[in-house]
Formats: C-alpha cells, sequence, structure tokens
C-alpha cells in the first residue's frame, strides 16, 4: 500500500518551507539599528563644531566660533607600506594607511548570469559575446580609493592635518594639528604578514592647556546594498562584546551614532574580507559611527583629554588586514572572530564550518567537502526524520477515527478534544511527535545555509564547471535541477485531500520561489542544496519502503477500536 502524508505532515513541510523563505526575505531587508545621540567628546560630521567643556580652558589653535576648515591643500604624498599579504600606501593625507590591497588574494568575479546575458541580448544592452565570470580580476582590494585605516586627528571636526612622511619600515608620519597637537605616527610590520602595528602620540606641543578630543578612525566610501547576497564594504566594531555595524546610510544622516563600552576593535569591512585596528586598551576611547562626507561614513575612536604644554597620550594598535577565516580571526584573538556573523544559531555554524574545514583538509576540495558534510548531517539526523515520517503514518491511519470523534461530539469540543487525546494514548501516537524532529533540525539546517554563506574559505574555491564557489552558478544549472527535484519531490508526498486550498497552492509554488532565490544563491549555497534535495528523495523513498512493515499492528488496532 502506497503511503499518503496527512495534513499535520503537510502543515510541517509548508512551515519549514515558509521559514526559509522568511529569512531570505529578512536577509534582504537588512535591519537598522537607530542612531543615538552623540556622548560628549564625540567628533561631529566634517564641518560641524562640537560643545566646549565648561570651565575648560579654550581649545589652543581653534575659534569655537569660526567654522572647522580643513588646512591648505597640499600634494599628497604616499610611501608604500607592505608584508608577504599587504601592500599598502601610507598616505600622508591623515598619515593612514590607503589602497589597501591583498596581493595573494584575487579579486571576485564580474558574474554575467545566462538569463542576464539573454535579457541583455533582447533590450540590446549586452557585450556580444557572453562571458560567464568576466575578465579575470586582479588582486583583491580592501578599500576604495577614498577609504582608509588608522586615520588621526584632532578638535571637533574630522578634518585630518597634513602629514610629514619617513622611513622605509617602520614608517613614521608626523603632523601639528590646527589645536596645535603634534601627532605622531609609527607604522610597523609584526610577526603575523596579515597584521601591521601602528603607535599613535599626540603632544601638546604649545605654551597652554589643551582640552578637547583626540581621535582615531578608519572609513570608507558607503554603497547601497542591491541583495542580502551582494558584498558591500561597512564600519564594523566589537563593542562590550557585541558586534556593531552600521547597515544603512540614514542611520548617521542627522547624528551620530555612539556605542558604549569597551572597544576590542573597529574599522571597516565586507563580507570576506576585514581592516580592523584593534587597540591595546580598549577603554582608551569611545567608539561611534560617523558620517564623514557626502560619501563616507566610518568608525571613529574618540578621547577627551586635557593636556598640558609638553604632556601626552598615545595608544597603541594591531591593524588586522585579511580574509575573515574563522582559524585566522580566532588566532588573533580579541573577539575578532565576532566579524563572522553567522545569525541566531551561530554556535551550530561554527561547528559545521570547523567540520567543513577538517572534510577539506583531507579531500582538498571545498565542493566535495560540502557534499560529505551534506550526507553527514542527513545521516545524523536519519532516526529523528524516520520518526517523523512514522508518527505522521500513524496520523494518516487514524484520521477516519479522528473524523468520526469529531462528528460524535461535533456540539461539545472539549469532548471531542478528550476523546481524541484518549485515542493518542490508547495507541501510543503522539499528535506532536511529526513536528518535532523537524523543529529539532531546522537550527542546524539554518545554520549550515548561513556558514555556507559566510565562508571566506569558499571564497575563489572551484568545482567542476564552477570557478567559484562564492559566486552564483552563472550557467543556472544547479538551480534549475533543484527546481526540477523539487517538483518531483511534491509528486511524491500527495497533498492530503483535507488540506486548505492556499497551503496546497503555496505548496505548489515553492519549487518556482526556490529556484528564484536560488539564482541568486552563491554556488557552494546551490550545491548544498541540490545535495540536500537528492539525498531528501532518496531518504523519503527508502522510508516509504520500510514503513509499511511496522503499520499492519497499528492499523489492525484502530479497525479493533470499538
Amino acid at each position: 500500500m502506497k503511503p499518503e502524508k496527512n495534513e499535520l505532515d503537510q502543515r510541517a513541510i509548508v512551515a519549514v518551507l515558509l521559514s526559509l523563505a522568511v529569512l531570505w526575505v529578512w536577509g534582504a531587508m537588512n535591519p537598522q539599528t537607530p542612531p543615538v545621540a552623540a556622548p560628549e567628546g564625540a567628533p561631529p560630521v566634517a564641518g560641524e563644531t562640537g560643545p566646549t567643556p565648561g570651565g575648560a580652558p579654550p581649545v589652543v589653535g581653534a575659534d569655537p566660533a569660526a567654522p572647522q576648515l580643513a588646512p591648505a591643500a597640499v600634494p599628497d604624498r604616499l610611501v608604500a607600506v607592505s608584508s608577504a599579504e599587504i601592500t599598502a600606501q601610507l598616505s600622508s593625507k591623515g598619515g593612514a594607511l590607503t589602497a589597501v590591497v591583498l596581493p595573494n588574494q584575487e579579486a571576485n568575479y564580474d558574474v554575467t548570469p545566462i538569463w542576464r546575458h539573454v535579457i541583455g541580448k533582447v533590450t540590446r544592452s549586452a557585450k556580444p559575446e557572453w562571458s560567464p565570470y568576466g575578465d579575470a580580476p586582479g588582486p583583491e582590494r580592501l578599500l576604495s580609493d577614498v577609504g582608509a585605516l588608522v586615520v588621526a586627528g584632532s578638535g571637533a571636526s574630522l578634518v585630518a592635518p597634513g602629514y610629514t612622511l619617513d622611513g622605509t619600515g617602520p614608517w613614521t608620519a608626523t603632523a601639528t594639528t590646527a589645536e596645535g597637537l603634534s601627532v605622531t605616527k609609527v607604522w610597523s610590520t609584526t610577526a603575523d604578514p596579515n597584521r601591521l602595528r601602528v603607535v599613535v602620540r599626540f603632544e601638546n606641543a604649545t605654551t597652554a592647556n589643551y582640552t578637547g578630543p583626540v581621535w582615531l578612525g578608519s572609513w570608507d566610501k558607503f554603497a547601497e546594498q542591491v541583495d542580502s547576497y551582494s558584498s558591500v564594504t561597512r564600519p564594523v566594531a566589537v563593542v562590550d562584546g557585541d558586534l556593531e555595524t552600521l547597515v544603512d546610510v540614514t542611520d548617521v544622516d542627522d547624528e551620530v551614532w555612539a556605542v558604549e563600552g569597551p572597544v576590542s576593535w573597529f574599522g571597516v569591512g565586507d563580507r570576506y574580507f576585514l581592516g580592523a585596528a584593534i587597540p591595546d586598551d580598549p577603554a582608551w576611547g569611545k567608539l561611534s559611527f560617523v558620517k564623514v562626507d557626502a560619501e563616507r561614513q566610518g568608525a571613529v575612536l574618540t578621547r577627551d583629554v586635557l593636556l598640558k604644554p609638553g604632556e601626552h597620550t598615545e595608544l597603541g594598535l594591531e591593524v588586522y588586514v585579511g580574509g575573515k577565516s574563522l582559524s585566522k580571526l580566532s588566532a588573533v584573538g580579541h573577539d575578532l572572530d565576532d566579524a563572522v556573523d553567522l545569525g541566531f544559531f551561530g554556535l551550530f555554524g561554527r561547528v559545521l564550518l570547523w567540520v567543513l574545514g577538517l572534510i577539506h583538509g583531507v579531500v582538498g576540495s571545498w565542493g566535495m567537502a560540502i557534499i560529505l558534510l551534506t550526507v553527514g548531517v542527513k545521516l545524523a539526523f536519519w532516526p529523528l526524520t524516520r520518526a517523523s515520517f512514522v508518527s505522521s503514518r500513524k496520523m494518516a491511519a487514524l484520521s477516519p477515527k479522528i473524523e468520526e470523534l469529531r462528528q460524535l461530539h461535533k456540539d461539545d469540543p472539549q469532548k471531542a478534544g478528550a476523546a481524541q487525546m484518549e485515542l493518542f494514548a490508547k495507541e501510543g501516537v503522539n499528535p506532536l511527535s511529526g513536528c518535532l524532529p523537524v523543529l529539532v533540525q531546522t537550527p542546524v539546517w539554518i545554520a549550515l545555509y548561513s556558514a555556507l554563506l559566510y565562508s571566506s574559505e569558499l571564497y575563489h574555491a572551484e568545482f567542476f564547471y564552477l570557478k567559484d564557489l562564492a559566486s552564483a552558478d552563472p550557467y543556472g544549472v544547479l538551480p534549475t535541477i533543484i527546481g526540477v527535484l523539487m517538483m518531483l519531490q511534491q509528486r511524491m508526498t500527495p497533498m492530503s485531500p483535507g488540506m486548505d486550498p492556499l497551503q496546497q497552492r503555496i505548496i505548489r509554488l515553492m519549487p518556482l520561489i526556490f529556484v528564484g532565490i536560488m539564482y541568486a544563491f552563491p554556488s557552494g549555497l546551490a550545491l548544498y542544496s541540490f545535495v540536500n534535495t537528492v539525498l531528501s528523495i532518496l531518504q523519503m523513498w527508502l522510508i516509504n519502503r520500510s514503513i509499511p512493515a511496522v503499520m499492519p499492528a497499528v492499523d489492525a488496532s484502530i479497525k479493533a477500536t470499538p
């Protein structure tokens, strides 16, 4: 006898599919964090003047009534700074790192999906020849042309002074701010090729007290995110143990977004790469996300100081530049691995990424590692999945008797419910046992989804015809096959005749919706979904064959029930 799915099991399937759809929509929406008032001493945006502390000596070299203007324009001088994994330019504008490049890492491919090329041909906006992965990419650039790491200055506005550069390693940058502070920055390499070190010293070189802020900041151009799968640079920091990210340009349109607490690190980063400054003293200053100018936003560390003539304050920072690999970031410490945000089920995601790395170490292919990890997780949940199917079958076998009880007690819902529970107890059926296995598995599958979506290890990882598992499948092969398999899966699980028509329509549309989503997914994630769908079909076939062997006793018991 061919087993059929009952309404309870179909509802569970609908719930899981809708949950995945909601997760996708939620990721595309980019939730915002509302800005809060800036703390006293946090620098306003360029051109604004901050309050002067009451009773404090006037700021040397600054007129509170006058606008804060940039110093006279001087030609930008650049000095090369490099290690085995980093090449950058030390700029005389701010004494900061600019043009940061990872020479051993290729930039992302400019993927053109086949459907986009076809539409372009129809509208005559496409190139004559289709190039799925575009031209050969150059080395990965962390910053845009207007980005900078560890800019330093003083005063109310984010206007950095011009610096004098010296040295070939260590590299020294010196400047005098408009307020009369002497700023010295000494850059050097470290034993870790992905890290540089900088010591920043602010000294009062005048004959009067200086009262006001000194600051360090990193910023870059703020690009709008087209969808939840595109990788764009954002200001980011870990403050008081929490990851904070500036996700929307409107967050600091009018105010500074200040974050209270010790600062583990701050900087800028995208989905796969990070430039982070790690202060030696997490309590040295307060962290704020600010709008630097019309096109740039950043993370700025501010400290209010009172410096008498000749006095100074300084801060040492480690500057990490590289991929957001959990193993690399964890080795650095200072909560740097929090930059890999795997969501609510991040703990499961980290475990799965660790296992994925172990498998890759054995097989040497990230594609095969994804396949084997998916198979392993599927096997681990085999008992729960089978229990869910068996419970659903038992519920289906009891459906006629349940309907009889409903009709018998149609005027008394309480008696009907009590009679159903008595029937369940007699037959050893738990009405929730079909849903519980699904609920237990869902966090792990969501975590695996997040782990693959944000895994920097998949960046430029090749697998068969795919040149980059972190980019979408330009040929659309995997998403199309997934859609066909999902339709086959639906035919193997006929809908209950009593199911709500709206639920039936949703289930029929899910393959098309899911395939549309898959066309934008990184191909590594599509590979996982393909393997998981194939295994689910095989699993369903095996379980359906094994369930009848345990059902005759239940069926006989149901028939004998008075």
